[in-house]
């Protein structure tokens, strides 16, 4: 109802003024020519985001297009030396970090989607999601197999997937990359029959600084297959520490579960399961029972932490209960 009265009190207005308004008719037409300068101004503006949008989406591609060729000068000049990543990491340890994984993995992959970018000014924020593939060897996992000598296990594959935000920023007219904030991120290494095996893995997206959380491992009970996993967590730092590995075996009901505590420091952790499979086999004469390892997997999981409390609230509240107290 209110609608419909503020239109019949325009209606009204502007006939009982129809005389008021004709004369100003030359401001009118003034007004008309401002409002359209306004409107191509505000058109150029658009066409100046679009222009930009399509500089960062070219940035985008040469990014994925680069790390596929694993042109590593190429990729670096796509960053600022100012850049930083919420996981702390600076440029030079980008570098590093950049370096050692194209000499890890040979045939290391990306398919990349840009799900939006935003345009804040000379800055900039684009949303991605990345799928990454790779095949490895011994060379590559050589602390964890060499031990087992067996043919199945020399080569593994890699599948990750990531999905994260890239900070640009337009320096001396071109746009940079200054930062990225991995929102989520999973990656399973597989060797031999584990590539094949159903396994699932789970752990929180995030968890409150120095909070418990859990860890859950579910894969089915075969006949003739014994399956011994590990459980732990890792922050993400520079250099990484391998981690203690505690092996037990796969309960009857293929869950295996893991109580867990975040760090203090607030950093980001890897959530990990390190999942060995052994086919039992029982000799013809039944002399004896072979043990034979054909399965290997690494299944790892982001876990970004937060502050649980807010301290200034906390502050403020109490503050009120104190003083109500007092009262």
């Amino acid at each position: 109802m209110k609608k419909i009265f503020a239109v019949l009190m325009i209606l009204t207005m502007l006939n009982s003024n129809a005389f008021a308004f004709s004369l100003f008719k030359n401001k009118n037409n003034a007004d008309k020519n401002s409002i359209k300068k306004t409107l191509t101004k505000q058109e150029e503006n658009e066409v100046t985001c679009r222009q930009e949008v399509r500089q960062i989406k070219n940035l985008l591609a040469q990014l994925t297009r680069y790390s596929n060729e694993h042109d590593y000068n190429k990729i670096i000049s796509l960053y600022d030396k100012s850049y930083r990543s919420f996981d702390g990491f600076n440029y030079d340890t980008f570098a590093k970090m950049l370096k050692e994984t194209f000499e890890a993995y040979d045939d290391i992959a990306y398919q990349s989607k840009v799900e939006s970018i935003h345009l804040y000014g000379d800055k900039a924020v684009a949303n991605l999601i990345d799928k990454t593939t790779a095949t490895l060897t011994n060379k590559t996992a050589q602390e964890k197999l060499k031990e087992i000598n067996d043919s199945d296990l020399d080569t593994g594959v890699l599948e990750g997937e990531c999905n994260y935000a890239i900070y640009l920023q337009k320096i001396n007219n071109e746009w940079k990359i200054i930062g990225d904030n991995v929102i989520s991120e999973v990656t399973a290494v597989k060797y031999g029959s584990a590539e094949k095996y159903p396994m699932e893995f789970f752990a929180p997206l995030t968890s409150p600084v120095g909070q418990e959380y859990c860890l859950t491992l579910k894969m089915p009970v075969k006949k003739g297959v014994k399956v011994v996993a590990s459980l732990g967590k890792e922050e993400i730092l520079y250099p990484s520490v391998e981690p203690e590995d505690v092996f037990r075996g796969l309960p009857k009901d293929g869950i295996l579960e893991r109580i867990v505590r975040a760090n203090n420091d607030g950093f980001n952790e890897y959530a990990m399961a390190s999942v060995g499979i052994t086919e039992v086999n029982v000799i013809e004469d039944f002399s004896a029972i072979e043990f034979k390892m054909t399965g290997l997997a690494f299944l790892m999981q982001r876990v970004n932490l937060y502050r649980e409390l807010n301290p200034v609230r906390e502050v403020e509240k109490d503050k009120k209960e104190n003083s109500q107290n007092k009262g």
